[in-house]
């Protein structure tokens, strides 16, 4: 690691969340926010993630990781054949699927 500092001038809300998600993590403030900018700058370009600060997001590290790969799958897959599926196709599937498992059910 470059042992050169790099100072980060944070506004007071900022610097109060980056404290309270440190905390609950048990992190400090460094490390908590050391963790956000890797992630944010993923060489893969993927967006899927949750916001740094969204607190909400409950997936396990192994699930982040299974998802942001199948992304990363979807994502070179549409880069070599340039084929994409319509959300509206997609939501249509997803829609008849569930439709007949509910049909299925006594």
């Amino acid at each position: 690691m470059d042992p050169r500092p790099v100072t980060i001038h944070l506004d007071a809300e900022i610097r109060a969340r980056a404290d309270a998600e440190a905390t609950a993590l048990n992190l400090t403030v460094e490390a908590y926010l050391v963790g956000i900018i890797n992630t944010a700058l993923s060489p893969t370009g993927v967006a899927e993630e949750a916001p740094p600060f969204e607190t909400s997001d409950l997936r396990t590290e192994a699930a982040r990781r299974y998802q942001h790969e199948q992304a990363r799958i979807a994502l070179a897959e549409y880069d070599r054949t340039g084929v994409s599926i319509p959300l509206e196709d997609a939501l249509r599937t997803f829609d008849d699927a569930l439709e007949a498992g509910l049909a299925r059910k006594p």
